[in-house]
């Protein structure tokens, strides 16, 4: 069974999917000049590219069906040209179809809106770019004194700061903290390991900061400085902060899991195998929902540089400009994600609150940025000289044999279209994405969600009273908290975050103790060490924690 370390891997890919494809240079079959456009062609009509990019999506729904749903929107010459849904909010019934309507979460794609929000401080000349965030939010602590003093907005806008890759996230999104407040007072307990300044590294922790510098500085919630200076003024009425508040139920999608074609679902996005964080609260990192229809209408806002709210253009240049350098993959051409880079003169950089900028669409430069949740993912990209962008966002998440790059690659096609790319190329660059995609080794279906096995076998009465107890985190303590084991009637039950679920032993390894909790389609087992000993420690991914009671 896979353990909670693999959550991890989800957020990656959520990241709520920022990696990319590492491949050899042997591998590329395909340099960037290959693709480049060939203006002798032609151009496509709009209409014709509606209906090719229409075509194309609904061929692909076609060829994957463990997609229940997508919601799908298009702005071309700053026009919205598609805004609609395809499929289903619940898998297997064909009575809850997708519109432009449905909701969806969208995961770290929450961090361009909390991107803006710093943007339009710094346009109001209340904070700017570089300004330190002790500045704005002073009672923000780390235990890295130096980092504490020196962290710039910047920096955590850009994933330039001294928190690791996905460093911290279990214990948020297990449920551990109160608050978004109480996280952030938390990091003056939390170990940071990473230099200063040491380069790109996604943390989900920096746009957690940020929400507060908002709230600080305006005196009120993050998502609602965000509704009033953005979302209200350019009509997004199906933009919310968390589930709890949508205002038409009927509206929000089911989330799915999905692993090599068996589909699991549908589930409340409120519900513990969907919800981001646990408890479904207000997360900046990636907790807001849209729908086709309003994510159109922010694709336009930020093609036309903020025109109607922002003052000053160059805050949408500030911030989908490349702010940190990612390095170099090898990768002389396409890669799984449709995307071309051509190393010798070209960069790959992280904007603020985005992804990948570069000339990585067909020549044009590019900025995405990607977002999922445990059930949804979210995928997009723009090309700014041509007031292009397209959303693509599905009610599923792949697990283990799924072609993880798929929406990006559906994304880069759509975009092609739009740029007037020819036939052969497009599909020349398709056929050359899927050869560089290699599916993850060693992953496998979780055997309790998706093969209907037990969790596992009962723990001796002797053994439960040798286990329970309260167990301290190792490190950062005061930042992952405790966990209490304890025995109720025959159960001996695990008590962390906003959990508290029984334990039972690993049917293979007597060292892994399995815990019961329905959570994003991964079963969750800890590492039990030094039974009975003073040293007697549980581990639960990257953080282990002892008894001390």
């Amino acid at each position: 069974m896979r353990a909670l370390y693999l959550v991890g891997f989800v957020f990656a890919a959520v990241a709520l999917w920022a990696v990319t494809l590492t491949s050899s240079t042997s591998s590329a079959s395909a340099s960037f000049r290959d693709i480049s456009v060939d203006q002798s062609q032609g151009v496509r009509s709009v209409d014709e590219k509606r209906a090719m990019a229409i075509a194309f999506v609904q061929k692909q729904l076609q060829e994957n069906p463990a997609i229940p749903g997508l919601s799908f929107s298009v702005v071309y010459q700053n026009e919205t040209v598609i805004a609609t849904g395809f499929g289903t909010k619940q898998y297997g019934k064909t009575n809850t179809p997708v519109t432009a309507h449905s909701i969806f979460q969208i995961g770290s794609y929450t961090k361009t809106f909390i991107a803006l929000g710093i943007g339009k401080l710094v346009d109001d000349g209340l904070v700017n770019w570089l300004d330190p965030v002790k500045q704005h939010l002073p009672w923000f602590r780390l235990m890295d004194k130096y980092a504490e003093q020196y962290t710039t907005l910047a920096d955590l806008l850009a994933m330039n700061s001294v928190f690791g890759d996905h460093e911290g996230d279990i214990a948020w999104l297990l449920g551990a903290f109160s608050s978004e407040r109480d996280l952030v007072e938390r990091l003056a307990f939390f170990n940071t390991t990473r230099p200063f300044r040491a380069g790109d590294a996604y943390s989900n922790l920096n746009f957690v900061v940020l929400g507060q510098v908002i709230e600080h500085v305006t005196h009120q919630p993050w998502f609602s400085f965000l509704k009033t200076t953005y979302f209200d003024p350019l009509g997004m009425n199906e933009t919310f902060g968390r589930p709890a508040d949508v205002t038409n139920v009927d509206d929000v999608v089911s989330g799915h899991t999905s692993c090599n074609d068996q589909v699991l679902g549908p589930f409340d996005v409120s519900s513990s195998m969907a919800a981001l964080p646990a408890g479904a609260g207000f997360i900046a990192a990636g907790s807001i929902l849209s729908s086709a229809t309003d994510l159109a209408k922010f694709s336009r806002f930020l093609l036309d540089h903020g025109r109607g709210i922002l003052k000053s253009r160059k805050i949408i240049q500030d911030i989908t400009t490349g702010h940190t350098i990612l390095p170099s993959t090898g990768l002389d051409g396409v890669d799984a994600k449709g995307e071309s880079f051509h190393p010798d003169g070209g960069v790959k950089g992280v904007s603020y609150g985005g992804g990948a900028v570069g000339a990585l669409m067909y020549g044009y430069n590019f900025y995405d940025k990607n977002g999922g949740t445990l059930t949804m993912m979210m995928h997009n990209g723009f090309i700014p000289t041509e007031q292009l962008g397209v959303t693509l966002g599905v009610n599923v998440r792949w697990d283990s044999g799924a072609d993880f790059y798929l929406l990006e690659r559906m994304r880069s096609y759509v975009l092609g279209i739009f740029l007037d790319v020819p036939q052969a190329t497009l599909d020349a660059t398709w056929t050359q994405a899927l050869a560089q995609f290699q599916r993850p080794q060693g992953l496998v279906c979780d055997v309790h969600f998706y093969g209907g096995q037990s969790w596992g076998n009962p723990i001796p009465n002797a053994t439960q009273t040798l286990l329970a107890g309260t167990y301290v985190a190792t490190t950062s303590s005061g930042y992952n908290g405790n966990l209490t084991v304890f025995k109720q009637g025959p159960d001996l039950m695990l008590h962390y975050g906003a959990f508290t679920k029984p334990l039972l032993g690993d049917k293979n390894d007597v060292s892994m103790l399995m815990w019961t909790i329905d959570y994003s389609a991964s079963s969750m087992s800890f590492a039990l060490s030094g039974l009975n000993t003073s040293a007697q420690t549980l581990t639960l991914g990257d953080v282990s924690f002892v008894r001390t009671a």
